[in-house]
């Protein structure tokens, strides 16, 4: 019984640090966080902010790199 537990202990805490690991955030819709990324990633110039694609970039994002649930953004992992 003991190794059971130990073994259900070391799986809800893989899960939970998995969770903080992916989880990214609240946001309104995919393009929001596409904005934000480019705010904190990217150097870009005021002027060229106004040009990016962010509905674009976003699409790109969550291709393969993240998915979107119920407002909230994951890292696939």
């Amino acid at each position: 019984m003991d190794n059971y537990l130990y073994g259900l202990n070391k799986d809800i805490t893989d899960l939970i640090r998995s969770f903080e690991d992916d989880f990214q955030g609240a946001y309104n819709d995919e393009e929001d966080y596409a904005y934000e990324i480019v705010d904190e990633c990217y150097d870009l110039p005021k002027f060229a902010k106004t040009y990016f694609d962010y509905a674009k970039f976003a699409r790109d994002l969550f291709m393969g790199d993240y998915w979107f649930e119920d407002g909230y953004v994951f890292r696939c992992s």
